[in-house]
């Protein structure tokens, strides 16, 4: 289903602000949204949502709530413009109070007022009450969804190239390498690989942090350094400027970067848990209250787009192509089985992300540019991998188009996700307030993600695909600059 690539939010200018140095800065974002927009697209709002699989959006109810608000601001404005009279009476009346009948119709007045004041004050409070209940109903609604997309769960998603031999026996980056030997090994799982290499203390990690924590270790460390450095390297020199990025962000920056849990136990019991982790400082635990707390970043996405929130940006500066490298943080709620084994899903990982801020008409464009960058990325590594268009229930409530990109994972037998690349439109920039000058008006930036290098995951695909049948694993030579001479991981005598 296709919508207008218009406002569903748009910044509030009422938000609590604090200073830095001159500036003034907001803390507290809340959407303020386009309720009418959502009234007069109420079908087709719902017919996005449920091909998305978010069942708990309702458009009507938010043409309903905001139709009671607009009949209570009516009142409002009623009640005032009687108080306006009234007061202006009053002060003609003033002139001449020695006549009895005008005293007399002054405290008729007196009373019209006090009616008409605390008729407003009713009405204030219940429209504080209902434009609470719409701003809840109304972030529900995900993006609008892209018409090429396939409608339905990850069965669905539809491969659109791979690259690469599928056992990795031609893509062995070291010269000589004897091919027929290799392709009787029998590869091993990472976990098994990254024990015998020494290179990994999932061990450690449980015992200072907990389950699906880790340390990396000798060559294991120097190895998500090459990753980040290559990466870093690759997105420099095509034209992202590098950050590095807090790895914190405020609660309503999350919430509009689209992070929000989708149902929760508020909404019943029927849906995902968040993969947010919240902050508490110890502030808070002595029962201050904080309105906006802090959150772990589940990508450097979210500092790199809200790094532009409530600006004004020039034409001339499009497309804004920036590279983060921030730690990942991840409650991976509900993930069971197999990808829990090693260090395939984890809690904490280094992830490189690269974001650009579109104009409208470019944004299609920006996308491949994004997904040509990964897949140049992934061929030098010499890595076998396809790229998958992904369906509807895929979608975050962000995304309008999401590619994603498996690499051949030998030792688990199976492909599994490296990157993803998503084009969210206008859907951050209206909650951010992200805007680009033109004429007449300004119009919202689009926002892109992709992902250059996800740490642990490219590290599996790496591990399992160059292992050897002596148990060393060989390092991909794009990466050996960075490797202090090392040109193959060992394994470790004990």
């Amino acid at each position: 289903m296709r919508l207008p690539r218009r406002a569903i939010a748009l910044l509030s200018r009422d938000t609590p602000v604090y200073k830095v140095g001159s500036l003034q800065v907001r803390t507290l974002l809340q959407a303020s949204f386009d309720y009418k927009f959502i009234r007069d697209n109420a079908d087709q709002l719902l017919e996005n949502a449920t091909s998305r699989n978010v069942h708990n959006a309702r458009p009507h109810r938010v043409g309903e709530l905001y139709d009671e608000y607009r009949g209570l601001l009516t009142q409002t404005n009623e009640h005032r413009s009687a108080l306006n009279a009234a007061s202006k009476e009053m002060g003609v009346l003033a002139k001449s109070m020695s006549d009895p009948k005008s005293k007399s119709a002054m405290l008729d007045l007196r009373e019209q007022a006090r009616v008409a004041k605390q008729a407003i004050q009713d009405i204030k409070e219940q429209l504080t009450d209902v434009e609470s209940r719409l701003r809840c109903e109304a972030a529900k609604i995900p993006n609008s969804t892209h018409p090429d997309t396939p409608i339905g769960d990850e069965t669905n998603a539809r491969v659109v190239r791979t690259h690469g031999d599928l056992h990795n026996v031609k893509t062995v980056p070291e010269d000589g390498v004897d091919t027929q030997k290799l392709s009787s090994v029998e590869f091993q799982d990472h976990y098994d690989l990254v024990q015998r290499l020494g290179i990994v203390d999932m061990e450690a990690g449980a015992r200072v942090a907990g389950s699906r924590f880790h340390y990396w270790r000798g060559g294991g460390a120097l190895l998500e350094l090459a990753l980040v450095q290559y990466a870093m390297t690759r997105a420099a020199a095509s034209g992202f400027v590098p950050h590095i990025t807090p790895d914190a962000a405020r609660s309503s920056v999350v919430d509009a970067c689209g992070f929000r849990p989708r149902p929760s136990a508020e909404d019943g019991g029927a849906g995902e848990a968040s993969q947010i982790y919240r902050m508490t400082p110890v502030t808070e635990e002595r029962g201050e209250h904080n309105a906006d707390p802090l959150c772990l970043v589940a990508t450097a996405e979210i500092p790199l787009v809200a790094m532009r929130q409530q600006q004004i940006l020039d034409g001339s500066s499009l497309p804004e192509s920036v590279a983060g490298l921030s730690h990942c943080f991840r409650a991976e709620a509900g993930a069971r089985g197999r990808d829990t084994r090693g260090i395939y899903r984890l809690h904490q990982f280094t992830k490189v992300e690269l974001v650009t801020l579109s104009h409208p008409t470019a944004s299609d464009a920006e996308l491949q540019r994004l997904l040509d960058f990964q897949t140049s990325l992934y061929a030098d590594l010499g890595l076998t991998f396809r790229v998958l268009q992904m369906p509807s229930h895929e979608l975050g409530a962000s995304a309008y188009q999401k590619y994603d990109i498996e690499a051949w994972m030998p030792g688990r037998k199976q492909w599994g996700e490296i990157s993803s690349a998503s084009n969210c439109t206008d859907y951050q920039a209206r909650r951010l307030g992200i805007r680009v000058r033109g004429e007449g008006h300004h119009l919202f930036v689009h926002t892109l993600n992709a992902t250059a290098v996800a740490v642990p995951r490219l590290a599996v695909a790496l591990l399992e695909s160059f292992q050897r049948p002596d148990g060393h694993v060989v390092i991909p030579a794009v990466l050996r600059p960075w490797m202090m001479g090392m040109e193959s991981l060992a394994p470790e005598n004990k």
